[in-house]
């Protein structure tokens, strides 16, 4: 993290603070400085991961420590301000890296109601179907998308199953 606070422009400085902050536990990278490398900037967030990690994700211990390096002051006040802004998703992103090492993740969902109003054997004429889209997050940090579309007997099966976990 020591490179991030000598780097001269503060304009610059919020923007790799605000590029780390956003992509903390993904390695997509936007915004690509001529000072600061690719290399610098995965370890800064491998720092700020730790040191997060060492405060509990606790705000104002995070604030003694970063007061207590021998960083510029605006800077810290303004990486503080920036952390404190982008406190949720920081969080929401810890959270689902940590499940995401453990098993596939649900970060997004989308359903739509479906009516069909014919189908190859020609039984029924209108079958009723929820189409549900789950983007999953693994441990790669890769979204992936699965689509399902689900009838209204297995919806209920589903529903019935949900609401019986303890």
């Amino acid at each position: 993290m020591d490179f991030l606070f000598q780097i001269k422009s503060l304009e610059d400085f919020q923007n790799v603070a605000q590029e780390i902050l956003s992509n903390l536990y993904c390695s997509s990278q936007k915004l690509q400085p001529n000072e600061v490398g690719v290399e610098n900037i995965n370890l800064a967030k491998k720092e700020l991961i730790a040191i997060m990690s060492d405060c509990n994700f606790d705000t104002t211990t995070m604030e003694e420590h970063f007061s207590n390096k021998k960083w510029p002051e605006d800077k810290v006040r303004l990486f503080l301000a920036l952390l404190k802004t982008n406190k949720s998703e920081v969080l929401v992103a810890a959270f689902n890296h940590y499940n995401s090492n453990y098993c596939e993740t649900v970060v997004n969902f989308n359903w739509c109601a479906k009516m069909v109003l014919g189908t190859s054997d020609l039984k029924t004429l209108k079958t009723p179907l929820l189409q549900l889209t789950l983007s999953t997050l693994n441990k790669n940090g890769k979204i992936n998308k699965s689509v399902y579309e689900v009838d209204k007997d297995m919806l209920l099966k589903m529903i019935n199953s949900l609401e019986n976990v303890k």
